[in-house]
């Protein structure tokens, strides 16, 4: 499914990307729930601006700090103006990363927005005010904020049951790396998904009902080749692509009838894409949009 979404993303906007050949259950990333109101992929625009920052573990780290200190820069950057900021937390479910414990998630509504945050976030000496509450409890960006991943956001179909009130603390996203197979273009990945995979998705919750499932295609707005990459990334890829379930009982009933039907339209996927391993997080909201 991680591969599957992905490439889907790519092929409805018409834009350069990869994808692999996994399951649409299994990949889930892009990572992050539909938290905004998004236009319709035909319109060829990003629904938000997403940014990936490593955080680990400082000497002191508990999880209560962490939480409080996540609480204090929530309270801080809306205090700043940020209102229209979110922010997740992504710790990894079923292996683990030589770079870092978890991820800070931060949607922006466009690169616009991101810019003009950062900008103020950096005058406003908030980063040395959390170190000064919170000593050696996290660490977060790498030197010169030098591991923050910024990346585009397109949205082919709208989720069912979208928002933050539909994450749940069993809430799971995965990400898949993924680039299109040598002669392939994102028609070839357009036909499979408007002609394979969001019927079967359809399909699914006409008989299950409404589900919180969401996939994403995440277009990196970096070099590979100039920034550190985490486990089991490959060195270049086209896209991300991003599977989310806001319950584990949604996660359960999509791959569940992924297993049961979604062979051949794996298989059509896997002539188009090639993507890593799903790579899976539990995801917990730390700052909802007040606007």
């Amino acid at each position: 499914m991680t591969k599957v979404i992905g490439s889907i993303g790519l092929a409805l906007l018409v834009l350069g990307g990869c994808a692999e050949s996994t399951s649409p259950e299994t990949q889930a990333a892009a990572a992050a729930p539909a938290m905004v109101e998004a236009p319709e992929a035909n319109q060829m625009a990003p629904v938000r601006y997403n940014e990936f920052v490593w955080c680990s573990n400082g000497e002191n780290a508990t999880p209560e700090l962490v939480t409080q200190r996540n609480e204090m820069w929530a309270q801080a950057v809306t205090e700043l103006g940020l209102d229209s900021l979110m922010g997740a937390s992504l710790t990894t479910q079923g292996w683990t990363s030589d770079s870092f414990d978890r991820l800070t998630l931060l949607m922006w509504p466009n690169k616009e927005a991101r810019d003009a945050g950062w900008a103020a976030y950096q005058e406003s000496g908030i980063e040395a005010k959390l170190e000064e509450s919170f000593p050696g409890v996290e660490t977060c960006g790498g030197d010169n904020w030098a591991n923050v991943y910024g990346l585009d956001v397109y949205q082919p179909r709208t989720p069912s049951l979208a928002g933050p009130q539909h994450v749940g603390a069993d809430a799971y996203v995965g990400y898949s790396f993924c680039s299109f197979n040598e002669g392939k273009k994102p028609a070839d990945l357009r036909a499979v998904v408007t002609g394979q995979f969001v019927p079967f998705l359809d399909a699914h919750e006409a008989e299950v009902g409404a589900t919180t499932y969401n996939f994403l295609a995440q277009v990196p707005s970096f070099e590979e080749s100039e920034v550190e990459l985490h486990n089991d990334v490959p060195p270049t890829f086209d896209f991300v692509w991003t599977d989310f379930w806001g319950n584990a009982e949604d996660r359960v009933g999509t791959e569940n009838a992924w297993a049961a039907e979604g062979t051949a339209i794996q298989a059509s996927f896997d002539e188009v894409l090639t993507c890593s391993e799903r790579q899976g997080y539990s995801i917990e909201m730390t700052k909802l949009a007040s606007m």
